[in-house]
């Protein structure tokens, strides 16, 4: 039970490190993804409306 929090403690020490280094990369890519979705709601709206 103590070495599986010990792997746990690690792996979540691991993550919070990597998202530290790498919090721009992780926020461009989320802000991308967001923009994606928004563009694809819009589209899919637009193309609803009857013309």
């Amino acid at each position: 039970m103590a070495a599986n929090d010990a792997l746990v403690l690690i792996l979540m020490v691991t993550a919070a490190v990597l998202m530290i280094s790498f919090w721009k990369q992780i926020l461009i890519l989320m802000l991308l993804a967001l923009v994606t979705v928004f563009c694809f709601g819009l589209y899919s709206v637009a193309s609803n409306i009857p013309t």
